[in-house]
């Protein structure tokens, strides 16, 4: 019986000096052709076996140099081999850089890459520089693969717009074969506007020369869908350099106009969930505008808090994702981590492609957690990255929505002290002081001086108060300040006639300008008024951050803590609030301040953690 010729056994022999080439040749027994080796330390002893043996092809090594390992030249050890024997030789590319490979590639010099993971490959280069594997395919046979398997568009046509050949996946759009849209032009395949719009387009790319890459063109097919594909064409050239037509690729581009519409529709949604105030909004709203989103066919945000039971938020359809899975979702409020369900009932807490994942439930932090059901079986891995989008932009509007209510809280009770001090403590300290007035015309009493100095003093302090309550709330929209402008300004609403200001340094910082200068303010007026009346101010710079320091009498370490508290004062006459006013608008800013001694003995505060701009 006759069966297929044996295949003729190669015998290789490598040149390795110093086993670099072993680790490949302990895997050529998987090759499934029949390959012998044997190895020597030289280019002599190879030239001297070639002699006495029978080798069918010669390997000598080229390397560059390692930290472990000299360089071998082995282009260098390829001539002294082609001098000595008449044998096939290749080289052994075990480290080889562009510029050697391409140096070997002009001569003709056949190279082996040695990959250990892939001993077919090796076999398939050793017999292919043995000449025992000679490919039999023509060019003509290669591009009629290529054009049979090539999975996207691909097209050639003459300079007039004739086919001249296409792809299988071309023909197959229009409905035809490869043969039959040969001699065939787009106005044939395609409606009459297209096909003028594309030969003009292509004459125009045949008489400039330039290729057009890439452009995303847009369509409607014969369903009704719209559809987008990647053009891109460029001219072919004759042998004198003469444009004989075009060749071209097509890719549908569907599925990724698909996702970057999904994203930005999920952007779009956080921009509205950010101006909303109430959390149940935040969550209603959230299902409302991605209940349309395509890989998601099921929403619900379950609101949660410490101190309330988990809250499920509706929207009007569709089953209840939290009562199907109430007790994953209170996992994941629990233990702020997801939960991912599978179709066979499993659950996990990793996302992996390679599980059947139907269910997500995301955490939203301390706000509860965020459950999403598959449009069809299964997420895609896009589908749980987008869903884990719309989980932080949730969750950054959850939380913007908690401090908003916070800070309203906070500026409400402020606004309830302001109208206290205001009239609840002003109106009778009006009437002491008209009652002052009219003593002083009845009276010389040296007690009347005391009172008003007394008086004098409670106005300043109700000053402060509402001072302190103004400044107490949030901080505005920050910008880009010149420390330098906003110390200036600030000196000038300070009282100081005999006091020096000294700008050492500036920078541009971020900041609300108009509260940095109510803060200047008030470290300037404390330099002042517990230090010296001829006090020198000093505003400089520090790494990432700022300082302001006077020459007065500094601040005792042991009470640098407390000179931020509220109402703590080292003067007798002193309100407390000033600092405090300080620290509680560089807090606002996200900064911190701590006091130390400055270089002329007085007191240094410094700021740090300032957003600095170039």
């Amino acid at each position: 019986m006759g069966g297929p010729p044996a295949v003729e056994t190669l015998h290789a022999l490598f040149v390795d000096p110093d086993g670099r080439i072993t680790p490949v040749l302990d895997h050529l027994e998987e090759c499934s052709v029949p390959v012998e080796t044997q190895s020597v330390p030289s280019v002599s002893a190879a030239v001297e076996a070639v002699r006495n043996e029978h080798v069918d092809l010669l390997v000598v090594l080229g390397a560059r140099e390692t930290d472990a390992e000299p360089a071998v030249d082995g282009i260098d050890a390829y001539d002294r081999a082609r001098e000595a024997v008449d044998v096939p030789i290749a080289v052994y590319d075990y480290n080889w850089d562009n510029k050697q490979l391409k140096a070997a590639l002009e001569r003709n010099i056949h190279t082996i890459k040695g990959v250990p993971e892939a001993p077919k490959l090796v076999c398939r280069q050793l017999r292919s520089a043995a000449g025992m594997e000679v490919d039999p395919r023509t060019d003509s046979e290669l591009l009629e693969s290529l054009l049979e398997y090539y999975p996207h568009q691909l097209f050639l046509k003459d300079d007039v717009g004739r086919f001249e050949g296409a792809s299988a996946k071309t023909a197959e759009e229009f409905g035809l074969t490869r043969s039959e849209i040969v001699g065939l032009t787009d106005y044939d395949i395609l409606d009459p506007e297209t096909a003028r719009a594309t030969y003009r387009e292509e004459q125009a790319l045949l008489e400039s020369g330039d290729p057009d890459i890439e452009r995303i063109e847009h369509y409607v097919d014969d369903q009704g869908r719209d559809r987008w594909v990647s053009i891109t064409k460029a001219p072919r050239y004759d042998e004198a350099g003469e444009p004989i037509g075009i060749v071209g690729s097509s890719r549908d581009v569907t599925e990724e106009k698909r996702k970057e519409y999904m994203v930005r529709e999920v952007h779009a949604a956080t921009e509205r969930l950010v101006r909303m105030e109430s959390k149940a909004d935040i969550g209603k709203t959230a299902m409302e505008l991605t209940a349309d989103i395509p890989v998601v066919s099921r929403i619900q945000v379950v609101l949660s808090d410490a101190t309330n039971d988990p809250e499920p938020l509706a929207i009007d359809g569709g089953d209840s994702l939290y009562e199907s899975y109430h007790e994953q979702f209170e996992r994941v409020i629990e233990t702020d981590q997801p939960q991912y369900l599978t179709t066979d009932g499993r659950t996990a807490d990793v996302y992996s492609d390679e599980r059947d994942v139907s269910i997500a439930i995301l955490p939203l932090d301390e706000h509860g957690a965020l459950g999403f059901a598959a449009d069809g079986e299964t997420f895609t891995e896009f589908g749980i990255d987008l869903a884990n989008i719309l989980a932080s932009s949730l969750e950054a509007a959850l939380d913007r929505a908690e401090r908003e209510r916070e800070l309203a809280g906070q500026n409400e009770r402020l606004e309830e002290f302001a109208s206290i001090v205001s009239h609840d403590l002003r109106n009778p300290l009006n009437v002491a002081s008209a009652s002052t007035e009219l003593l002083a015309e009845e009276t010389d009493s040296e007690h009347i001086d005391r009172i008003d100095s007394a008086l004098e003093r409670m106005e300043h302090l109700i000053e402060a108060l509402l001072t302190l309550a103004r400044r107490g709330q949030i901080v505005g929209e920050t910008q880009p300040v010149s420390l330098d402008a906003v110390a200036n300004d600030a000196w000038k609403v300070v009282e100081t006639p005999d006091a020096t200001l000294v700008v050492e340094d500036s920078m541009t910082v971020m900041a609300d300008r108009d509260r940095l200068i109510e803060m200047l303010e008030n470290l300037f007026r404390n330099a002042i008024e517990h230090g010296r009346r001829d006090a020198t101010v000093r505003v400089g710079t520090h790494g990432e951050g700022f300082y302001v320091a006077d020459d007065g009498d500094g601040v005792d370490p042991d009470v640098r803590q407390k000179v931020f508290e509220m109402g703590y004062s080292q003067a007798p006459d002193g309100t407390g609030y000033g600092l405090y006013i300080v620290s509680t608008i560089a807090q606002a800013h996200g900064w911190d301040v701590t006091v130390t001694d400055s270089a002329d003995g007085g007191a240094r505060f410094e700021f740090g953690g300032v957003s600095v701009r170039n």
